[in-house]
């Protein structure tokens, strides 16, 4: 066996996942086939998610669980919390978005936008490490950067997800991120309240404490996560909001004084923004890049 280096992208022999006993990865298989389904089921019967985007959850789900139960049940942690969220106080929030779905009803875009890197993330740990295991940067660089990006991503999602749905219902008008003088309305891309600040920072550290305890039976408490979680729901958040304000437009609709979906109508107007990218590309570009940075991150926190 070749000698192998501790590294980043460190040499070792693959399919790592593998080498264990057919019946592990049958019974992980099978566990991992049930709570995929019954996540995919619950979403869909309870309107969080659409036909295709319950399809494009049970893979997320399937992959997830089978990599490690600790990636699995992060992922039920942000799935969960953020749908209730989404249905919290649903009557007020349709009178600010034009566009608002009763229960949230993603389909598979919004699905792996926020989701397709971290199971990527999921099962190249899975083949190239195995089991899970504690981060360790001075002996195991990989697995640790594979950990704390893993945990950066959603708590980047869910942070951002948290301050959405809660900071529209901050009392006071939202400013924006770029010109912070400027009130806007309630909804608009790069509208940051302190509700939603606040929503974003409890986010990402509800996620980092989960992964911190979830980890116990790996190798005992690490409090790094915490404060990666807190990192990630914050400055991804943040992140999110900058790019939101510049490279997606924001339409208001005078008549109705609520958030327009796109520019229709003689009574929409632009509060801000150039119609660069959709929601779902500004979402999956912030998360991308916090769950990098937090990856590399994690080598300071640890």
């Amino acid at each position: 066996q070749r000698q192998q280096k501790s590294g980043l992208f460190a040499t070792c022999r693959p399919w790592n996942y593998l080498d264990y006993h057919p019946s592990m990865i049958a019974t992980r298989a099978i566990v991992a086939t049930a709570l995929a389904t019954l996540l995919a089921y619950h979403g869909h019967r309870k309107k969080s998610l659409s036909k295709s985007g319950a399809a494009a959850a049970f893979a997320v789900g399937f992959f997830s669980f089978l990599a490690s139960y600790r990636f699995g049940v992060t992922l039920i942690l942000f799935y969960q919390s953020s749908s209730s969220l989404t249905k919290y106080k649903s009557e007020i929030k349709k009178k600010i978005e034009s566009d608002f779905k009763e229960g949230g009803q993603r389909d598979y875009v919004q699905v792996l936008s926020c989701s397709i890197l971290a199971t990527i993330l999921a099962l190249v740990y899975m083949v190239m490490e195995g089991e899970d295991a504690p981060v360790d940067f001075t002996g195991h660089q990989r697995r640790s950067f594979l950990l704390c990006a893993y945990l950066g991503h959603y708590a980047c999602c869910n942070g951002d997800t948290w301050a959405s749905e809660l900071g529209v219902l901050n009392k006071g008008a939202p400013r924006l991120v770029t010109t912070p003088w400027r009130k806007v309305p309630a909804g608009t891309n790069g509208g940051m309240s302190t509700v939603g600040t606040a929503a974003s920072l409890a986010g990402g550290l509800f996620i980092g404490v989960g992964f911190a305890l979830l980890g116990l039976s790996a190798g005992g408490w690490q409090s790094g996560f915490v404060w990666l979680g807190a990192l990630g729901g914050l400055g991804g958040s943040l992140l999110d909001s900058l790019m939101g304000a510049t490279l997606e437009a924001t339409y208001y609709d005078t008549d109705k004084k609520m958030i327009a979906h796109a520019p229709v109508g003689g009574s929409v107007v632009k509060i801000c923004g150039w119609d660069i990218l959709s929601g779902e590309q500004v979402n999956a570009i912030s998360t991308a890049a916090t769950t990098f940075l937090c990856g590399f991150a994690g080598g300071l926190l640890f």
